[in-house]
């Protein structure tokens, strides 16, 4: 049942994806930069910069032996001027006003450091360190 539950969570969230880039594609199209069809496509753009910079910092596919505090200052310096970009893409907030660019960097970095605190606290009451952790999977690879 979970794993089938799993699978329809995937599904849903690619169905969705896939739908909502091309109808915002489609809007375009048809009906200009209009800015919700712009800030739909820059939060589809956020979505998938964010990913691909998670896969970068976090799964060890490019990045092997890193340890976690470097993997997350290395994502939360990089996804902010993702983000940043998108924002500014999408017109998020106002040009003229830095207020809420301020706030959107401010908000960015305490969900980051939130994050981060949480999953710290809780991967070490479940398996200790990420890096011990890393290094007993990669001893059962044979890396």
């Amino acid at each position: 049942m979970r794993s089938a539950a799993k699978r329809a969570a995937v599904t849903f969230c690619v169905l969705f994806t896939v739908t909502m880039g091309l109808w915002s594609l489609a809007g375009l199209a048809f009906a200009g930069p209009e800015p919700g069809i712009l800030y739909a496509l820059t939060l589809l753009l956020a979505c998938a910069l964010l990913a691909a910079l998670q896969m970068l910092w976090f799964s060890g596919a490019l990045i092997r032996r890193l340890a976690y505090p470097a993997r997350v200052l290395g994502f939360g310096a990089t996804a902010l001027p993702a983000l940043v970009l998108c924002a500014w893409l999408g017109a998020w907030f106002p040009m003229g006003d830095i207020g809420p660019w301020v706030g959107f960097c401010a908000i960015y970095l305490a969900v980051l450091a939130a994050a981060t605190a949480g999953y710290t606290i809780r991967y070490r009451r479940v398996a200790g360190s990420y890096d011990e952790a890393l290094a007993r999977y990669r001893a059962g690879r044979g890396e």
